[in-house]
């Protein structure tokens, strides 16, 4: 089974500003693949959308 691809520095760039504006706890260290990277990108900009 191939390798999942590794989250790219621009989403753990991404990640780590979304954690900071959500007030998470900051993921961007964390081991992710590029698909749950954007997932928790996708779920993070929904919170910060709905506090607004």
């Amino acid at each position: 089974m191939p390798e999942e691809p590794m989250m790219t520095e621009a989403q753990r760039d991404e990640l780590k500003t979304l954690c900071l504006k959500a007030d998470v706890p900051d993921k961007s260290g964390e081991l992710l693949t590029q698909e749950s990277a954007q997932q928790f990108i996708d779920e993070l900009k929904k919170q910060i959308a709905e506090r607004k």
